[in-house]
């Protein structure tokens, strides 16, 4: 039997059976299915009615299909009824997906085969519901957005990280723990001497036992008040280094961050101009005082301490610059913001508070330093009280001079009006400065009243403009 007559044979038996059953077998075998002509006029319809994404198409039936599809759909299926609607030519395609457009302007994708009924300008088109394969797609495709979108972030906060670690001023390692580098930057390269430190154990690079020793001496020199250094040998070059853990934990367990810095035996602190500068520290007149980044005192040398009238150093370190001034934070703020913006600023002029509240006018001059082991600010503050007593002095014999000088020139009772005039000047400033510029409690001083008072001020000039 050929293969023709085999296909024959089994359509024989097909057209025999029942109309109810062979509707029931097409309702299996796809989702939905169209009987159509070439014109696209939809002749019979049968569909799964379980099928939610299908709705209700009862109405499709007798209607043209090209009012259920989309744009683009109705392109492929014209050149599907043109080919069906010449004799001459054979269908090429076998399959074509339609998008359907439902009643509240959604569309679901359907996939047809395509098979001649034998009948003239007839087609029958067994559908296959795509609605999940396409919602598994657009998930796919928010999944592959969603993982861009995460990627882009790592790459800034990775870039953001690198930047930070090479730029913090220190040299750093970080350690799982198992003590396996997993990151360092390139000082760390340079005071280690090692040209790759990628994967290195703690244990292979410094004379001291196994990874786990190391880590664990770290660990309880860090819970030290204030923390301590470990010193350890570098192999190969014998280095000495010095270093503190800080650890945290992560999503892959406990890790160290540890910070490296060139061992105290090793720096040069012998030279001639260091000893000239730690004389000049200690025994100059002017104020030194050093604050970390937190505004914490960490050392100052002995003129500081009579400026604030404390008998030794650890009543001062630890304790905030800020309360030692007038403003408070208000002038620390400025003095470190525009250290740091400028490196140094000079002459900044307030009030020194000591630790027994008496107020001493100083000025200060700062200056921000960054290394490989911290970032400090440093001040010097010169006591300006002789200053300002000086110039009001000054002031006060330039008038009394250019009075004597009249003696011979004038009458005597010029002479004396001149001098009262600079009596009731200098009492007016004098009055003025014990009452840190309050008009009312001036005038109370002097026993005048406020109008009195005014008038005088505008007399010598001593008004301010506001005023």
């Amino acid at each position: 039997m050929t293969k023709r007559e085999s296909k024959v044979r089994a359509a024989d038996q097909i057209v025999r059976l029942n109309p109810d059953i062979f509707g029931d077998v097409i309702l299996r075998a796809s989702d939905i299915s169209l009987l159509i002509d070439t014109a696209g006029l939809i002749l019979e319809v049968i569909y799964n009615t379980e099928n939610k994404n299908l709705g209700d198409i009862e109405h499709w039936r007798t209607r043209n299909i090209r009012d259920f599809i989309t744009k683009e759909s109705g392109i492929k299926l014209e050149e599907i009824l043109n080919l069906s609607s010449t004799e001459n030519e054979k269908i090429e395609k076998d399959i074509i997906q339609l998008n359907h457009i439902k009643n509240g302007g959604d569309d679901f994708p359907i996939q047809y085969s395509i098979h001649p009924t034998g009948v003239n300008n007839q087609i029958l088109l067994f559908g296959r519901d795509l609605t999940q394969i396409a919602q598994a797609q657009q998930e796919l495709m928010k999944t592959q957005l969603k993982f861009e979108r995460e990627y882009d972030r790592y790459r800034s906060f990775d870039t953001k990280y690198r930047v930070i670690l090479e730029q913090c001023g220190s040299a750093f390692i970080i350690v799982d723990e198992a003590g396996q580098l997993i990151d360092f930057n390139q000082k760390a390269v340079a005071i280690l001497e090692k040209a790759d430190l990628n994967q290195m154990m703690l244990k292979d690079l410094f004379y001291q036992g196994i990874s786990i020793d190391i880590l664990s001496e770290l660990e309880t020199l860090n819970k030290n008040t204030p923390s301590t250094a470990l010193n350890l040998n570098v192999k190969e070059t014998n280095k000495e280094v010095q270093l503190k853990g800080t650890f945290f934990r992560s999503n892959d367990g406990v890790h160290s961050l540890i910070r490296l810095s060139s061992s105290s035996s090793q720096r040069t602190s012998h030279s001639k101009e260091k000893i000239y500068l730690s004389d000049l520290y200690q025994k100059t007149s002017d104020a030194f005082v050093f604050i970390n980044e937190a505004g914490k005192i960490v050392d100052t040398n002995e003129s500081f301490l009579i400026l604030t009238e404390n008998p030794n150093i650890d009543e001062v370190v630890g304790k905030s610059f800020s309360d030692f001034l007038k403003n408070a934070t208000t002038d620390l703020k400025i003095l470190t913001d525009n250290s740091k913006r400028l490196g140094k600023i000079r002459n900044y002029a307030t009030d020194f508070i000591t630790t027994f509240g008496s107020k001493i006018p100083v000025t200060i001059s700062s200056t921000w330093v960054s290394n490989e082991d911290d970032d400090f600010y440093g001040f010097i503050l010169r006591d300006s009280s002789n200053i300002e007593l000086e110039k009001q002095n000054d002031n006060e014999k330039h008038s009394w001079e250019a009075t004597t000088k009249l003696v011979g020139s004038a009458p005597l009772k010029e002479l004396v009006a001149q001098t009262g005039d600079i009596a009731e000047r200098i009492c007016l400033e004098t009055a003025l400065n014990l009452t840190n510029n309050n008009k009312v409690a001036a005038a109370e001083l002097l026993s005048l009243s406020r109008q009195s008072l005014y008038v005088k001020l505008r007399k010598h000039n001593l008004l301010d403009i506001k005023d």
